[in-house]
């Protein structure tokens, strides 16, 4: 159906075509349906990619006639990603979750509730915020940040954490080698998942961080983002 699309457009004389509904897609699928495309498409037919990219597939895209794509993913993958919350060139590394006493809904349910006791809440997070400080200065390592992170998760019953995970994004430390104004501007805190502008930035960072990755393959791909 999208080869046959794109033949009926091209006859009318478009030379800019735009495929929506590949969201949902596996990576497989929007290849195939590339590759079935390419085999009509015109040598001066450019195509576009509504919502979707793979930045692995790149140059495969390319050689395809994808010459520009839009995605929401780095930005949505920094807070909505159960684990590839913050990218870097090579690798892609869980943010570490410190839910905030005051905003978050579990936890505010269960104080009004009288299941946890506020005070001791808010000193568990205190601690863990003080520990995340101590572990930046190089002054804690990451087993006892670890400790104290997993008395307040085992405090609000949030369930299992991905600890080998938060202990590769911690002890890689990725954002000292970041080159982005947001690394660089919060350091440690572009690692921590909690609230909303704090996650936000991280999101910033992964298209920054995106953009860096497309230059490698041609500095001349267009893409917005």
């Amino acid at each position: 159906s999208y080869q046959r699309s794109v033949e009926k457009l091209q006859n009318i004389g478009y030379q800019r075509i735009a495929l929506g509904g590949m969201v949902p897609l596996k990576t497989p699928q929007i290849l195939t349906c590339l590759e079935t495309i390419n085999e009509v498409r015109k040598p001066d037919t450019q195509i576009h990619l509504l919502g979707v990219h793979r930045v692995s597939q790149t140059r495969t895209f390319g050689n395809l006639g994808v010459t520009s794509f839009d995605s929401s993913s780095p930005m949505r993958q920094a807070f909505l990603d159960d684990y590839d919350n913050y990218y870097t060139m090579t690798d892609q590394y869980t943010a570490i979750r410190i839910p905030q006493s005051d905003a978050n809904p579990r936890l505010s349910k269960m104080i009004s509730s009288g299941e946890l006791n506020q005070a001791k809440v808010m000193a568990s997070e205190k601690e863990c915020m003080q520990a995340l400080k101590l572990y930046d200065q190089r002054q804690m390592p990451v087993e006892g940040f670890l400790e104290i992170l997993s008395r307040y998760d085992e405090m609000h019953k949030l369930g299992k954490r991905p600890y080998s995970r938060y202990r590769k994004t911690l002890e890689d430390r990725p954002w000292e080698s970041c080159g982005c104004s947001v690394c660089k501007a919060i350091g440690i805190h572009i690692s921590i998942f909690r609230g909303a502008e704090r996650n936000k930035r991280r999101g910033f960072h992964n298209i920054w961080t995106t953009k860096q990755r497309l230059d490698q393959f041609s500095p001349d791909f267009s893409s917005s983002i």
